[in-house]
């Protein structure tokens, strides 16, 4: 019987084109191999047999190298670039890939910025996904938390970009630097993610923009960080929120020994914050001018064991023992604050 499908590749076998080929002529292709081993007659030489093996693998070896070249056509515009999220993971980290490649041939400035939209899905990828080129933003097409990258973790290694939505999982959410221009919202990490690191005593510091963020232990310039940025509702576990503080934190949420956890609130606001035992610079100093505005610690917390109070704490409260009003200096002071007692603690 009549094959009535036409089989093409790119340079052997029937109908042979020089091009990439199209969807349809893959499909087509295909059905070809399928018909071709079905009418296969069960009678006749077992060499006869034997070469149409051999013809048709090496013609699905050569149709598998026309399917791996097809030519990359993404959904795009002038300022943007799409990733659908409609293949395998793998697939979908590739197209990733391809797409910020694309992006990374624009030249581009601050005011000409270029967006590589992520549509809702997995992506996989072998090793972490960098971005390094200032202006193109990698963002979830939809706002939420929705982008799931796994197999390796992302990177951020270049200022004044914008990423929203990505989800790492367990793995560290990493950011190689200060990076004042950076945006991150909406994503989430595990420990050290954010510009944390508890392996190292050598300081850094960490001076982006996060909103709507959620790490582990030591995230968010945690360990021994400064954490000079901003933080907007934004949850990290225990030794998070730098060592240090000069930044503005609002609606965030610490683990234990947490907001300089281990060193001075050398400036900023923090309101509306908690932490966990041994929080707010509970070992040491608030500086003049820093803020802290009913924020919320556990025992240890507000530089409990520090020498001395120069900045403003305003409506903050313990949820165990007591403020210690003994370091207040200068003009610094403790207002409308409430020990765990409920007792006022004012000076």
């Amino acid at each position: 019987m009549s094959n009535p499908w036409i089989f093409k590749t790119r340079e052997l076998g029937p109908n042979a084109k020089g091009s990439a080929l199209t969807i349809d002529e893959l499909d087509n292709s295909l059905l070809y191999l399928s018909a071709s081993l079905s009418d296969t007659p069960d009678s006749g030489s077992i060499a006869n047999l034997s070469q149409s093996i051999v013809e048709l693998t090496s013609e699905v070896l050569i149709l598998s190298q026309s399917i791996s070249e097809i030519e990359f056509h993404p959904l795009s515009g002038s300022n943007y670039i799409f990733v659908e999220a409609n293949g395998t993971p793998i697939q979908n980290g590739n197209y990733l890939t391809a797409s910020y490649n694309l992006a990374k041939s624009i030249n581009l400035t601050g005011s000409d910025r270029f967006s590589v939209l992520l549509g809702p899905g997995k992506y996989e990828f072998i090793n972490n996904f960098i971005i390094d080129t200032p202006y193109i933003d990698v963002v979830s097409l939809t706002g939420d938390r929705d982008i799931y990258f796994t197999g390796s973790t992302i990177e951020i290694s270049a200022d004044n970009v914008y990423v929203r939505g990505i989800d790492v999982g367990t793995s560290n959410f990493i950011i190689t630097s200060s990076f004042p221009g950076v945006i991150i919202k909406n994503c989430k990490g595990g420990d050290e993610s954010f510009g944390g690191d508890s392996t190292t005593s050598s300081s850094y510091v960490i001076g982006s923009t996060f909103i709507d963020c959620e790490g582990g232990d030591y995230s968010f310039a945690g360990g021994a960080g400064f954490a000079f940025g901003t933080f907007i509702n934004c949850i990290g576990g225990d030794f998070s929120f730098g060592q240090y503080c000069d930044g503005t934190f609002t609606n965030c949420v610490g683990g234990n020994n947490s907001f300089a956890w281990q060193g001075d609130i050398d400036g900023g606001l923090i309101e509306n914050c908690t932490g966990g035992a041994n929080s707010f610079a509970s070992i040491n100093n608030l500086e003049f001018g820093a803020i802290l505005r009913n924020c919320i610690g556990g025992g240890g917390s507000f530089m409990n064991g520090g020498i001395y109070i120069e900045g403003l704490l305003q409506g903050c409260k313990l949820t165990s023992g007591n403020f210690n009003l003994q370091i207040v200096a200068n003009a610094g002071g403790i207002r409308e604050c409430v020990n765990a007692n409920n007792t006022a603690a004012n000076f």
